[in-house]
């Protein structure tokens, strides 16, 4: 079973957050610029700015708008016809749970388990919907895909996993765990996954 984040992984997110937040505030940001995980120090915004934000783009008119990565939906499909399940597991609050659902099927992601997990200690997510960390912890996989330094090092660790880092302004580090590899496309994701497993029976 592969574990395979939302944001920034299978969704181009954070570049339509750019229009959204133009839109709604007259601040411009390049996507290079972008270089906290935490979007409010990214962005400069107020917390009142921030609040407002955080509700809209999880609204589903705003989650539909997202587009796929390319190669994203290629590269499931190889993995399907393989036999390697996937996983997708999600940060996004739980008011997004509905949406982000109506959104992978309009695309047509295969996947095998759809799940949110609170991975940031949010107020917003409703834990009767929510799994916690520890959940995740308890949870088998095989290979994992993020674009968060913080949950790259805690599946390394915590989990003994090899991750495949996505290459985002807000993640540089060079001081990354044994078991992260960078990658920079879906391409390199598939790549990755098979020097790794391409000797091993692996689902």
């Amino acid at each position: 079973m592969i574990y395979i984040d939302c944001d920034d992984v299978l969704a181009e997110s954070t570049l339509s957050y750019i229009d959204l937040i133009h839109r709604e505030f007259g601040i411009e940001r390049k996507f290079a610029e972008l270089t906290s995980f935490d979007l409010r120090e990214s962005f400069g915004l107020t917390q009142q700015q921030f609040d407002h934000f955080f509700q809209l783009v999880h609204t589903r008119e705003e989650v539909l708008k997202f587009q796929p990565l390319p190669g994203s939906i290629e590269v499931l499909n190889e993995w399907r016809n393989q036999g390697i399940k996937v996983a997708i597991v999600t940060g996004r609050i739980t008011a997004a749970y509905e949406s982000t659902l109506e959104w992978l099927a309009i695309h047509k992601f295969p996947y095998d388990s759809f799940t949110i997990v609170d991975k940031y200690n949010r107020p917003e997510m409703d834990m009767s919907i929510a799994k916690s960390l520890d959940y995740l912890k308890k949870q088998q996989f095989s290979f994992a895909i993020e674009d968060s330094l913080t949950m790259s090092k805690f599946l390394a660790q915590e989990m003994n996993l090899n991750v495949a880092l996505v290459n985002r302004p807000w993640n540089f580090d060079n001081n990354l765990n044994t078991g992260i590899i960078r990658v920079n496309t879906w391409n390199d994701i598939r790549n990755s996954y098979n020097v790794l497993f391409s000797s091993k029976t692996i689902v």
